[in-house]
């Protein structure tokens, strides 16, 4: 009985040190900024309009 508490002890701090190590990794993660390149010629096109879109009820 008290093998099986001291190794369910263990295998909480082992969790709580992962966790910890995931939230300092989460709080120093510095993201690079990426540049996006938008061809000039990019163009949108919207063909139809909001009524296109429908379900037919029987």
């Amino acid at each position: 009985m008290v093998m099986l508490k001291k190794k369910m002890v263990i295998e909480l701090l082992v969790y709580i040190v992962v966790v910890i190590i995931g939230i300092i990794m989460l709080f120093t993660n510095e993201p690079k900024e990426v540049e996006i390149v938008i061809p000039s010629d990019f163009q949108v096109e919207q063909t139809g309009d909001a009524n296109d879109a429908f379900i037919f009820i029987e």
